[in-house]
């Protein structure tokens, strides 16, 4: 039980520091410690330079603290004087004024060693002067009073330690560092006003963003409105730092255990601290409740209760505040070195093939799992991985402070109840378990989730980067289903993860209400104690805090699951990856080498002896899968060298065959990082035929290509990748298949100005090419066939000539024009930096607070909205009337009567387990309508991105839309409807417990509203700023995503060139400088406004007590408890309501850009590709045609005066054009690169605008008929085959409407076809394991399998559907890896013919679809076409073909 206090410890406090004891250790200490920091300091391990930047002393601070330090060690000795025996009072306080006095004339090394000192020593001195002078004064009924020197000495201390806590800090520069590099970042860092600001602004009031707030408030504020960075969280520092530590400790645990070591050590101490002071409200409310029972029995006055209240709240408030303070700065480092680590990791390994992340995912499935891409996989490693371990931060909190906090709860229930609270301990401790156990359920099912996050992932960025394959075959439809298969896969594990956490909420509710129960009723039955209004009041609040402790660790837990996953999965990824191949540097040369792919290829290139002429030229030709590529690769490191030597230069420039472009302007993709050279670049575009280009395009060199190059045809994408190439100063050049994409006058005009003449003189080039006129010309001839060297021919010194084509040579007046309209249109304008954050954030939006009822709409509409809140307003009126009946029984002993505790503690119970079951429900209403509406909003997000006009897509990074796919849609997933729940459920809390307490004292009414509007208003201010931080947060996020996702489609590419893998890495450092800035501010505007509220809400909960204290003897005890209990809660509820007020405004910013993309405008299918201004009258009628399903019943196409555009107020592309195709002519489109052959084929297709004009086909205005039924109706083999994940079969078709008879049918149209024509693999070339991923997974095929050997899935059919194959034949069930990546170009090309012929449709086009075969595969797609074409009696398919051969 516990006592009121008696005077006895007031008088010996007082003695002690009297004494001088106190006082004498506090001057040893110091002057030991000011010795053990000058020695340090003054070191030479530590030495730092006078001349550096560091920030010296404010003059006007040190003088005002300088006279009150005199003043306070005046008036100490004066005390003394009074009382002789408190002389030593004065020895700190001297100390102090002597350091100070030093300090003035001091180096700026000493006045920082000593600042710390006397700040100490001042609050020590006037806490000690306190105790002793003070606080005897406050007994009641004492009649000792405070000498006029002692008030002096305590004022004149208090005074000079305000004046320390609003001094600014003087800032020290950061300290020299071994990597140069990071150290010329962190050595011209400036001091930021985090850095500078008072003890108190650091500690107590964040006030070094009220300029941030002031200006969000008024207006809008940008990244230039923001504190800038400080130097310790510079993200080249961080990597430097985190990558030391991984060589240190392997696993990802350690390394950030390791790498944050001291950031989680102060989170230790801040947590463990606040989970203590916590316990010191309840205890002065205990001591109010006390007094207000018997105010003739107290021996303290009661203003010490209140005063300790307040401290107790605040004390609360100031620790957590910078317990997250600085766990949110672990966040931002986190979250920076561990991106750049893995993008550091990927840059400088070869890149992951076996999908060993989602192994840990499948662990004991026996289902077939779901392949994943690597690119995808790194993203979601990025963007949820690392995220996940960053989140389970508070992990701390569950090991430090719930265990402080509940054995400090447990000494205080002992005192309260005495040994009944070991009881209700007791089954607190044994009933962890069942949460435990859960936990454990919850952690095997979020390892699901992650599986289908990765796969829904990789489905959609693969989905989206070919996204015009997708509506050229008009597969939309197709890809929707598919992505939501995936995405229903996901959500069902999420859901399974959402009834976890509702079992793991209830019994965190219940079980601290059980052990509540099981106190009292041991209290009152077996002890035999009345329940008064001190002990219930103050055991409800400490059982409280319990629930609250519990609830935290039900709540981390989710977070910390995940976070084991991740980390897995993580240290999965840094296990299977293996360094690149490094080869000594010299001229290129391969001695008896032998390369792998990877582990799971079987196919080798092997025994290869190439002595490659330094300076010449070597073509490297042969059929398609015969290893040209993979030769090159082995030659840039990228595959596993198993046998043999090679050396190469250390610069390499590589133009892979599917060019590689940054999503910058061209010039910027040309230059790549290098310096601008004038007369260098002039050379290069015209040896590249650009010239002419450059003139069509509407900026120029300065045009943005776009994601992947979309804006340049094909030949100008491969064009401007040699010119980077060539432009480059790279002694060794490898080329793959650079002419394929090109026509005949263009590659000549390649060939002739970059071969044939000096612009590659003296440089290494190796060319892979079909073009039988360039191995003639060539110095070293090299042919390829199954992975080995089939032939090697010398012509060493030969002479390269221009080739002569059939129709006349080179036009050099082109290409003398094309020059001269470089110089006269490039040299005049510099390149413009693209602010990509702006972008973002104008694309980002905004969105109002009260969308919320919007997003709640999608849960089921407004029926199931009033049953949310209805259930949150029963649950929050259960939760008041526990306490209002444990009132209702305190005052029951009050009175003197008999109590019937039986019917009393049977209405408590029902009261609380009827409120933690309607708690239950309510969270699972919310959290299922948030299911639905997520579920509904991701298929309107995929259907608008995939119907949305390929036009979008031009100025659209995909990194941009991932993003939204990722954190936006993860978002909707958990955090909004929390964030809405939680919002609702703050606004209902407060009405309730202002509404209680007012009810019982009218008068805090006063107090109460002016606290909510004081918190409502800070709140707003807090929000206006908060909501353009976020927005700012997200959109300096999105161009991280984007270099990381553009990145890893061209590693090789990157990887070549010396130094720019470190260029790349800086790139990011600095997109993630703008990102690590602006999080950070968002995270400490939280604090900015929680610490207000905070301050507001624990006056109101004092003004409580005061107006409590005042009515002692009018208002029963009982219902005071009740008042304070609910009063005390309310600081906590007027925060959450705040914080959840911006988290929503913040979070509905996800559903806003969500919603974005679902209303994106689909593709007009009635006349929306029309220009406005046409003229035709036959369009005036815009209704659509319904058209036969027999349509069209001919090849038929017509051209009527058509005039095109891409962009309705663009240029005009085609002009005036008018020409006829009749049904069954085979018709051939040339020109050179950029003409318009494209355009023409694209315009079939209504990719482009129709400005005026007809086009018919069968008859039909093409204009007048759907989209969908258009191209169903035709079928188009592109420039650039695409393949994706999955099966032959899910390539040929995937909406699975076609028989299987017709599937079969086209794969045996090419097998004759001599891209297909391999031998049987070699037994010495396989690999144990490698031929399947597990036992249900087809074999993985590569470039280099041969397709006509059967796979272990071809033998029998699939469902029952599959293809009977027989070995020797292409299986439908043969896997297929992203981006056909197991394939050659030419075997993509000729898979893609075979999807042509599925189709069977009366009009066929081919845009240069043979470009990237050899002769003889050309051949066979010839033969291949010509049978299927003259199939039939009637000759009525068309075929129009774009070809440079």
């Amino acid at each position: 039980m516990v006592k009121s206090p008696d005077a006895d410890w007031v008088l010996e406090a007082s003695r002690i520091a009297k004494s001088g004891v106190i006082q004498t250790c506090l001057v040893a200490f110091v002057l030991v410690w000011t010795a053990i920091e000058t020695t340090c300091r003054y070191s030479s391990l530590v030495n730092i330079p006078e001349t550096t930047k560091a920030v010296r002393f404010s003059l006007p601070y040190e003088i005002f603290s300088q006279l009150s330090r005199g003043a306070a060690f005046t008036f100490t000795l004066i005390s003394g004087y009074h009382y002789h025996q408190y002389w030593y009072g004065a020895l700190p306080v001297g100390l102090a004024f002597l350091l100070g006095l030093a300090r003035l004339q001091a180096t700026p090394k000493w006045q920082r060693v000593s600042l710390h000192q006397i700040n100490f020593l001042l609050f020590t001195s006037l806490v000690t002067l306190t105790t002793a002078y003070l606080l005897p004064s406050l007994r009641m009924r004492s009649d000792e009073e405070v000498e006029n020197a002692g008030v002096g000495a305590i004022g004149s201390l208090a005074f000079a330690s305000l004046i320390a806590l609003v001094t600014p800090r003087e800032w020290g520069p950061p300290p020299a560092i071994e990597n140069m590099a990071v150290y010329k970042h962190i050595s011209e860092a400036q001091p930021t006003p985090e850095e500078t600001s008072s003890w108190f602004v650091r500690y107590f009031s964040f006030g070094w963003l009220t300029p941030v707030i002031w200006k969000g408030w008024r207006t809008q504020v940008d990244m230039d409105d923001i504190p800038g960075l400080p130097w310790y969280d510079e993200p080249s520092l961080l990597l430097d730092r985190i990558l030391k530590v991984r060589e240190r400790y392997k696993t990802t645990l350690w390394t950030v255990l390791s790498f944050q070591r001291s950031e989680i050590v102060a989170m230790s101490f801040w947590i463990a601290s606040s989970f203590a002071v916590e316990l010191v409200a309840p205890f002065a409310m205990y001591q109010i409740l006390t007094y207000i029972s018997s105010p003739n029995d107290a021996v303290l006055h009661p203003v010490i209760w209140l005063a300790l209240l307040f401290m107790g709240l605040m004390g609360k408030s100031i620790t957590t505040h910078q317990y997250v303070f600085t766990s949110t700065r672990l966040v931002v480092r986190l979250k920076s070195a561990m991106t750049q680590e893995l993008y550091h990791r990927a840059l400088s390994s070869m890149e992951l093939e076996d999908d060993v992340i989602n192994d840990i995912a499948t662990r004991g499935a026996k289902e077939q799992r779901t392949q994943s891409t690597s690119a995808g996989r790194l993203a979601n490693l990025m963007a949820s991985d690392v995220d996940a371990v960053f989140k389970a931060r508070d992990a701390v909190t569950g090991f430090v402070g719930v265990p402080v906090g509940i054995v400090i709860s447990t000494i205080g229930l002992y005192k309260l109840v005495g040994w009944t609270s070991l009881v209700g301990l007791a089954f607190l401790v044994l009933s962890i378990s069942f949460p435990v156990w859960i936990a454990r359920m919850m952690s095997k099912t979020q390892r699901k989730v992650k599986l289908a996050q990765d796969s829904r992932i990789s489905l959609i960025s693969e989905y989206l980067e070919a996204i015009k394959a997708i509506k050229y075959f008009s597969w939309e439809d197709a890809i929707i289903k598919r992505i939501q298969e995936a995405r229903e896969n996901e959500q069902k594990e999420l859901w399974h993860v959402c009834l976890w956490y509702a079992l793991i909420g209830q019994c965190v509710e219940l079980i601290p209400v059980i052990t509540l129960l099981l106190i009292f009723s041991l209290y009152i039955g077996v002890i035999k104690q009345p329940l008064t209004a001190p002990i219930a009041f103050t055991t409800l609040s400490v059982v409280t805090i319990l629930r609250r402790n519990l609830e935290f660790v039900s709540s981390i837990s989710r977070s910390v699951t995940e976070a084991q996953v991740s980390i897995e999965r993580l240290d999965k990824f840094y296990s299977n990856t293996a360094p690149l191949t490094q080869y000594p540097e010299g001229p290129l040369q391969i001695e008896k080498a032998t390369f792998r792919r990877s582990k799971r290829v079987p196919f080798l290139i092997k025994d290869i002896s190439i002595d490659f002429v330094e300076g010449g030229l070597n073509i490297i030709n042969g059929q398609s899968g015969s290893g040209k590529t993979s030769l090159l690769l082995s030659i840039l490191g990228e595959t596993t060298l198993e046998k043999g030597m090679v050396t190469r230069p250390g610069d390499v420039a590589f133009a892979s065959q599917t060019p590689w472009l940054q999503s910058e302007t061209i010039r910027d993709n040309i230059l790549f990082h290098a310096p601008f050279e004038q007369v260098r670049y002039d050379r290069v575009i015209e040896a590249c035929c650009l010239g002419l280009d450059f003139e069509e395009l509407p900026k120029g060199d300065l045009t943005e290509v776009g994601e992947n190059g979309t804006s340049l045809s094909g030949g100008q994408k491969s064009r401007v990748a040699v010119a980077r190439a060539l432009y480059s100063k790279a002694p060794l050049l490898l080329l793959d298949d650079i002419f394929s994409a090109l026509d005949a006058k263009t590659a000549a005009s390649l060939w002739k100005h970059s071969f044939c003449s000096d612009m590659l003189k003296g440089r290494t080039v190796v060319l892979v090419t079909q073009m039988p006129w360039v191995a003639s010309q060539a110095d070293l001839a090299i042919t390829m066939e199954a992975g080995t060297v089939k032939n090697i021919e010398r012509n060493i010194g030969v002479v390269r000539t221009p080739v002569e084509l059939e129709y006349g040579t080179t036009n050099n007046e082109e290409s003398q024009e094309s020059t001269t309209t470089l110089k006269g249109k490039n040299r005049a304008g510099s390149p413009k930096v693209k602010d990509e954050i702006s972008n973002e954030m104008s694309a980002s939006g905004t969105s109002g607070r009260f969308t919320f009822l919007r997003y709640m709409l999608h849960w089921g509409g407004p029926g199931y909205v009033i049953l949310a809140l209805a259930s949150n307003v029963i649950a929050n009126a259960a939760l008041l009337g526990t306490t209002w009946w444990l009132s209702v029984w305190v005052n029951a002993y009050n009175k003197k009567e008999a109590v019937n505790v039986a019917f009393y503690i049977t209405i408590y119970a029902a009261f609380n387990v009827g409120q933690a079951f309607l708690s239950g429900i309510s969270w699972l209403i919310f959290n299922r309508g948030a299911w639905l509406a997520a579920r509904k909003l991701h298929r309107g997000l995929i259907e608008g991105l995939l119907n949305v006009s390929l036009g979008w897509w031009k100025n659209i990074p995909v990194g941009r839309v991932v993003n939204r796919l990722s954190r936006d849609v993860g978002s909707l997933d958990s955090q909004l409807s929390t964030v809405v729940r939680y919002f609702i459920d703050g606004g209902m809390a407060i009405f309730f417990r202002v509404g209680a307490v007012s009810s019982i004292m009218p008068i805090f009414m006063l107090p109460a509203l002016c606290t909510v509007g004081i918190g409502i208003v800070c709140g707003e201010m807090y929000i206006r700023t908060a909501v353009v931080l976020k927005r700012l947060v997200s959109s300096s996020q999105s161009p991280v995503f984007s270099q990381f996702s553009g990145s890893m489609s061209g590693l090789a590419v990157i990887r070549a060139r010396q130094n720019m893998p470190e260029t790349f890495r800086d790139q990011l450092a600095d997109r993630l400088r703008s990102f690590s800035r602006s999080q950070e501010t968002s995270f400490n505007l939280n604090r900015w406004v929680g610490v207000r509220v905070d301050f507001v809400a624990a006056l109101v909960t004092v003004s409580a007590g005061t107006i409590a204290l005042w009515k002692v003897g009018v208002v029963e005890a009982g219902l005071v408890g009740f008042s304070l209990s609910n009063a005390t809660g309310l600081n906590s509820q007027i925060l959450v309501l705040v914080r959840f007020m911006n988290d929503l405004e913040v979070e509905l910013q996800s559903f806003h850009r969500v919603e974005e993309y679902v209303k994106l405008p689909a593709e007009d299918e009635k006349d929306g590709l029309r220009h406005p201004d046409t003229d035709s009258e036959s369009h005036e009628d815009s209704s659509l045609l319904e058209v036969p399903e027999d349509w069209p019943r001919a090849g038929t196409i017509e051209f009527r005066n058509v005039t095109v555009r891409y962009d309705p107020d663009g240029p005009d592309i085609l002009k005036d054009i008018s020409l006829k195709f009749k049904a069954g002519q085979r018709v051939a489109v040339v020109g050179r690169t950029g003409s318009g052959k494209s355009t023409l084929v694209l315009s079939l297709l209504r990719f482009t605008h129709i400005v005026s004009g007809q086009i018919l086909y069968d008859g039909v205005d093409i204009t007048r008929i759907s989209l969908k039924r258009l191209r169903q109706a035709l079928t188009i083999i592109p420039q650039e085959a695409t393949l994706f994940n999955g099966t032959v079969r899910t390539n040929l078709d995937p909406s699975g409407t076609v028989p299987v008879q017709t599937l079969e049918s086209a794969l045996r149209s090419c097998t004759g076809i001599a891209s297909f024509d391999f031998r049987e693999s070699s037994s010495d070339n396989s690999i144990n394991g490698a031929e399947t991923i597990d036992g249900n997974d087809p074999m993985v095929l590569t470039e280099q399998t041969p397709l006509l050997s059967s796979s272990p899935s071809s033998s029998s059919p699939t469902n029952g559907s599959g293809s009977n194959s027989t070995p020797g034949s292409l299986s439908l069930d043969t896997r297929v890896l992203a981006k056909g990546e197991n394939f050659s170009h030419g075997q993509r090309q000729v898979l893609s013919l075979c999807r042509a012929l599925v189709r069977k449709s009366k009009l066929m086009l081919l845009d240069e679809a043979t470009a990237s075969m050899d002769y003889e595969t050309d051949k066979g797609v010839q033969v291949a076409l010509r049978q299927e074409l003259d199939a039939g009696d009637e000759k009525t398919r068309t075929l129009v073909t774009i070809a440079h051969r």
